[in-house]
């Protein structure tokens, strides 16, 4: 157990129940996984099923045979997963604290009884399925396909040369189209038009792969030279075999990779901008605010609450706006610059107005100069522009620009620097744009709202988690009151729990999917090529009585499986090229260093799937080359 404060405590919760609500998906994953494999074991082992049943053994007990080599199966990995798991979970539990910036000088050995009993069910329920489906397909087989199991080839899905050219090129147009309607409309709204992306992107990549085969053979055997070069012609035709048998299952493959490849990128992405936006949503210690025209201050003490015994320092001002006055005068000069579905929103919506006494205040408070204006002079202030690059560069270029903003007919020059100091410590920056003006500039205007920022006294920390503490304490007293005022607070260590929160949810999510997808994916390829392999051994022999030498043998294998492996990952690859950028813009942040979140994920990739690749390789070549 460890000392955090109740806002960290519903954190930690809300993670566990999103991790709860995952693991059950990803159960179904591993599910697949588990029955693909079981699949594959079966399908390498008619031949001896089917002398079992020559030999007299019904097919009753050849399933309860099954049942229990799966049932010893399960029972070793289950024991040896919870025993890494429970060990693997310390390292993570630590990298929580560390998110949270939790003191670790009380950690301790933790264990999660639910978490073993939920992973001990899960297993449980998946291995009693493979049971199930093991002994269904026990059931339907022929004893004349089992004996015959090692000569029986799969039929090509898709034979006519023509049709897998057309094929082809509807393919490409699939995902061209798919790839420019996501580009031009992005992925922020869940609409329709996203859908029918997603859709032109799933069939594209399944027609891809469809065609790809015959598509492939044909233009590598029109180069004569390269194709009858060394064992090409045998690597060629094996490949071709194979991704004509199993271009639904690759098509997967390949869209899980992109899962991968998009989730885990943008996944630390996101965790940047998280981590940059804290920097900036909490300037101070403590801020309130309410709608209208009414005093924090007065209203605390009404109830017996005195906020300013937690004060060092304090501002209390109001945010106004003017009549048909909108963010249009600013957004108007700089539209070209702004995407099309954004322009309305921007433009329509009142602009607010910052008295510059308050704002100076504001400045003093954070320790910051005050700034001057003329009485013909306004600044512009934005405290989301710090968070969002392209609004920053939008609004600083119609400073450069030297537009003049115009209210009620007169011209007033702009500030040559733009304000981006927060004015009051919030989980979400909200003023896209506001005018600083000079005090009497407001003068008759509509009050928008009242906000009260301070900063505690010292010990800063502890002191607003007294404040806090006192805040639900006094909520929970008046909550329910006749004609009780909403008043929304925040403290800054509050935020920052927020931010960290949020933060660990998206971290541990796309690290967990992930990894999932990508475990998946290069564990399904791998059953494909050493499956591939036991199949394959008598077309290696044949190779080896007409002479070839087992390294050009080594080489061909490796060449046939590294292809075999690419190939889904490249197209995820080229998916991924547009959907990171998309996802980047929608959680665009100022430095944000989408490069080197793409190595990141590279490296991973590598590590992991390049793991799988060579152990793929090395099993295949045992299988094959026996004695050799």
């Amino acid at each position: 157990m460890m000392v955090i404060s109740s806002s960290v405590n519903v954190f930690l919760q809300t993670i566990s129940q999103v991790m709860n609500i995952i693991s059950v998906f990803v159960s179904f994953i591993l599910a697949f996984l588990i029955i693909y494999a079981n699949r594959f074991l079966i399908r390498r082992r008619k031949k001896e099923l089917g002398i079992y049943m020559t030999l007299g053994m019904e097919k009753g007990k050849m399933a309860k045979l099954l049942v229990c080599e799966t049932f010893l199966i399960g029972i070793l990995s289950l024991g040896a997963g919870l025993l890494f798991g429970v060990f693997i979970s310390q390292g993570l539990s630590v990298v929580t604290a560390k998110l949270f910036e939790v003191d670790m000088t009380g950690y301790q050995f933790i264990f999660s009884p639910s978490a073993f009993i939920k992973t001990i069910l899960y297993f449980g329920i998946i291995f009693v399925v493979v049971m199930v489906f093991s002994t269904f397909s026990i059931s339907q087989y022929k004893l004349i396909d089992l004996i015959q199991a090692d000569r029986k080839n799969e039929k090509p899905s898709i034979k006519n040369p023509v049709v897998t050219v057309i094929l082809f090129i509807l393919s490409l147009v699939c995902l061209g189209v798919a790839y420019g309607m996501v580009l031009k409309n992005g992925i922020a709204i869940f609409d329709h038009r996203l859908v029918i992306e997603m859709v032109l992107g799933a069939v594209g990549t399944f027609l891809f792969f469809a065609s790809l085969s015959g598509f492939f053979l044909k233009v590598i055997q029109s180069n004569k030279k390269r194709y009858l070069k060394g064992l090409n012609m045998f690597i060629l035709r094996q490949i071709n075999s194979r991704i004509n048998t199993a271009h639904l299952s690759i098509s997967f493959i390949c869209l899980m990779l992109f899962c991968t490849i998009g989730i885990l990128s943008t996944g630390l992405g996101a965790n940047t901008a998280l981590s940059s936006g804290s920097r900036f949503s909490a300037p101070y210690d403590a801020s309130f605010y309410v709608p209208g025209q009414v005093s924090i201050i007065d209203t605390f003490k009404e109830y017996g609450f005195d906020i300013l015994s937690y004060a060092d320092g304090y501002a209390e001002f109001s945010l106004y706006q003017q009549e048909n006055v909108t963010k249009g005068l600013i957004f108007d000069k700089v539209k070209d610059m702004i995407p099309q579905e954004n322009r309305a929103r921007l433009e329509n919506t009142p602009i607010a107005f910052i008295r510059l006494s308050d704002y100076n205040k504001l400045l003093v408070l954070q320790g910051e100069e005050a700034i001057s204006l003329k009485d013909n002079q306004v600044a512009l202030f934005s405290d989301y522009a710090e968070l969002a690059q392209d609004l920053k560069d939008c609004l600083e270029t119609f400073i450069n620009k030297k537009y003049p903003v115009t209210l009620a007919g007169v011209d007033y020059e702009v500030y040559p620097k733009l304000q981006t100091k927060g004015v009051y410590t919030t989980s979400s920056s909200d003023i896209i744009v506001a005018l600083v003006v000079p005090d009497w500039m407001t003068e008759g205007s509509e009050v928008q709202s009242t906000i009260l920022s301070l900063n505690c006294t010292s010990p800063r920390k502890t002191m607003q988690y007294k404040l806090e503490d006192d805040l639900y304490a006094f909520q929970e007293k008046y909550e329910g009151v006749k004609d009780e005022i909403l008043i929304k607070g925040a403290t800054s260590e509050m935020v920052k729990s927020i931010m960290a929160g949020t933060k660990a949810i998206v971290a541990f999510v796309c690290i967990y999917l992930g990894l999932i997808f990508l475990l998946a994916s290069a564990a399904v390829l791998a059953l494909q090529q050493i499956s591939e392999a036991a199949d394959n051994r008598k077309r290696y022999e044949v190779l080896q009585k007409l002479g070839a030498e087992d390294k050009l043998i080594n080489s061909a294998l490796f060449k046939q499986i590294a292809i075999y492996f690419i190939l889904p990952l490249a197209l995820a690859a080229v998916h991924s090229v547009v959907g990171i950028k998309v996802a980047n813009d929608v959680i665009a942040v100022g430095g944000l260093n989408a490069l080197g979140n793409i190595v990141i994920t590279a490296i991973l990739i590598t590590l992991v799937y390049g793991s799988y690749f060579m152990a793929t390789y090395f099993s295949s070549k045992r299988i094959l080359l026996r004695g050799k």
